[in-house]
């Protein structure tokens, strides 16, 4: 199975009290899959909404760069952007239709020079030395790769037609839509599907 990365989780609250309760499942499998869990915070520090805005700067924090794919004017993302701007770490911004309210924060950042990022490529870009990159580009689709596991229910659920990421959550199996969120990320990486404004994704292959 291709290595898709290790999950490092960042807590605003003690381990002894996971929020929302339902993450618990996604506490442990973290853990099991080799990723790592942190909080500064006391391991009985009850939940507390106040926690979760300072959290987000060890987020920022631990990053070589923030990828806001969705933000209002006045949300978390936006937060999380504004400590990596303070940290002198790379802002990317997925760009949006300005009638969408998830997209008025995303298209203000980018306004005020974080990088519009269309896919994968952008952002590599920015990282990888030129020659690097050019071989990078040349080379990715040489290797072919079994899909991994986590990609194959969700990938039999999306064909040509767009379908939106709640229509998704509804026909799987899944739990938690942030979950979802995240691996349907991975599968856009991945170049498996494509993601359409609105949150409406298609198969790419």
């Amino acid at each position: 199975m291709k290595e898709i990365g290790r999950t490092i989780a960042v807590l605003g609250s003690g381990f002894n009290n996971i929020y929302p309760k339902e993450n618990k499942k996604l506490f442990f499998e973290i853990l099991e899959n080799n990723g790592c869990i942190i909080t500064e915070y006391n391991l009985n520090e009850p939940i507390s909404p106040k926690n979760f805005p300072i959290r987000n700067r060890i987020i920022s924090g631990i990053s070589v760069g923030t990828l806001v794919v969705e933000a209002m004017k006045k949300s978390g993302s936006n937060i999380t952007a504004k400590y990596s701007i303070e940290q002198d770490k790379k802002l990317f911004c997925i760009p949006n239709s300005v009638d969408i309210k998830q997209a008025e924060g995303t298209n203000e950042l980018i306004r005020k020079g974080a990088i519009l990022t269309r896919d994968y490529q952008d952002i590599l870009g920015e990282y990888l030395p030129i020659n690097n990159y050019n071989n990078f580009r040349k080379n990715k689709k040489v290797a072919k790769i079994i899909m991994p596991n986590e990609y194959i229910e969700i990938y039999e659920r999306i064909n040509y037609i767009p379908i939106n990421i709640n229509e998704l959550y509804r026909k799987l199996n899944i739990k938690n839509i942030s979950y979802l969120n995240q691996i349907l990320y991975m599968m856009e990486i991945d170049e498996y599907i494509e993601k359409l404004p609105g949150n409406n994704y298609i198969r790419k292959n």
